[in-house]
């Protein structure tokens, strides 16, 4: 049978009615939807707040309608250490968002410029091509984004900085500036024929008209700033005329080219064991390459309670699209009876992935996790939407969505070559 005939619907339609049971449950998802007929409240009434490794609770950010996920989760990563060196109150110290988004913005429009000067074959046709085309500037990251921002330009308080209406409500922002860039293209593209030198004349200006658009979306950029703030102490400290990157080299004593990334990605084409790159993938321009060694699933859950252990936080990338209650703040691979009420199989991680129907979709930070019988039960997960969502604004994960929906965390290379190698 290659097409679907009125006797094929009619022969379905008998087989549903024949089971009286579709009826009822047809009739509770008209009225509730289908997530709240769903719902395992056994697994809801049985996931509990309590971690015997937790680290300690710090200022919960909020993204808002942003796709800034991945900054909030390396400011939450680095802040505490900032928070630390300058001997104030950890629990509600803040690092801008705002300012390394500004950054990651006008990278990635430079990126694209030099893709186009640099390939005298660029064509319209090609995949590549396509690629750097569709979705010019785009808001989303990896860690290798966030880690060269930082390298290259500094941090710098929140308030120095903080949060605007175009930054926490960015569609407008972002539709706006990626039509810029793309009209910045096609300019690049026709005048293919003039010298890369008159091309990098040409970008320069572009690159200018970008700074003045973000600048008045987003504020404009200190290049220098003082500030002022009280200790734990009670002392009234003003640090004076600091640029962002000596305020960076200063007061923060983590370094960021120690972290590398890692991942669970159990597809038809990758091994376990093995170096894997994306390529032409950029915010600054040939330094923000993303990369991850392959590991099995209990490899990173090892690693990540070392971490844990040791007073470090776990920056990680998963797929958040199923199996969360977003409000209860629940993550459970079987928190939906998906396969009961309708009868169908799920994916396996392999197929999901293998198939593009998972994908590292969002960026949060692990900050703690219980243990029983030397195995992780469930880990807390600090999010960044604010207080007034999930567990006042974590999630609890419990351990079958690691196995499940875990793609990639970022680790200090030390654990990495020290531990997991050691096990090999």
């Amino acid at each position: 049978m290659k097409n679907i005939s009125i006797n094929n619907l009619q022969k379905y339609d008998k087989e549903y009615r024949i089971d009286k049971y579709n009826k009822i449950i047809e009739d509770a998802i008209k009225n509730v939807g289908i997530d709240k007929v769903c719902l395992n409240n056994n697994i809801v009434n049985n996931t509990y707040d309590v971690f015997n490794i937790e680290l300690p609770k710090s200022k919960i950010y909020n993204q808002e309608n942003s796709l800034r996920c991945w900054i909030h989760a390396g400011i939450n990563l680095i802040k505490n250490n900032v928070a630390k060196n300058l001997n104030i109150e950890e629990k509600e110290y803040a690092l801008s968002v705002n300012y390394i988004a500004f950054l990651d913005k006008i990278e990635k429009a430079n990126s694209l410029y030099n893709q186009i000067i640099e390939n005298e074959k660029f064509n319209l046709d090609d995949e590549l091509s396509k690629f750097y085309l569709i979705d010019s500037a785009y808001e989303g990251g990896y860690f290798y984004f966030f880690k060269s921002i930082v390298n290259k330009y500094g941090i710098v308080p929140e308030n120095i900085m903080p949060d605007v209406e175009s930054s926490k409500n960015s569609d407008t922002l972002i539709r706006l500036y990626n039509d810029k860039i793309k009209k910045d293209l096609s300019k690049l593209i026709n005048n293919k024929n003039k010298s890369k030198e008159e091309l990098y004349t040409i970008k320069d200006t572009m690159l200018k008209e970008n700074y003045n658009l973000l600048s008045k979306c987003l504020g404009e950029l200190p290049m220098k700033f003082d500030y002022e703030y009280k200790n734990k102490d009670g002392q009234c400290i003003k640090i004076k005329d600091i640029t962002p990157l000596e305020f960076k080299e200063k007061y923060l004593s983590i370094n960021l080219d120690d972290y590398v990334g890692i991942a669970n990605v159990p597809m038809y084409n990758k091994e376990y064991g093995k170096l894997y790159r994306k390529e032409n993938v950029h915010n600054v321009y040939e330094k923000s390459f993303v990369e991850f060694v392959n590991l099995p699933i209990e490899d990173l859950k090892r690693l990540a309670i070392k971490h844990l252990k040791d007073g470090i936080p776990v920056y990680f990338g998963c797929d958040v699209k199923k199996m969360r209650e977003y409000y209860k703040g629940i993550m459970d691979a079987n928190l939906y009876s998906y396969k009961d009420i309708f009868g169908i199989d799920l994916l396996t991680k392999e197929e999901a992935l293998t198939l593009h129907d998972i994908c590292y979709q969002h960026v949060m930070l692990i900050t703690g996790v219980h243990i029983e019988d030397d195995k992780p039960v469930r880990w807390k997960i600090e999010d960044s939407y604010g207080n007034d969502v999930h567990k006042d604004g974590y999630y609890i994960m419990n351990d079958n969505y690691f196995n499940d929906f875990e793609y990639s965390e970022t680790m200090e290379e030390w654990y990495v070559k020290n531990i997991y190698q050691k096990k090999s």
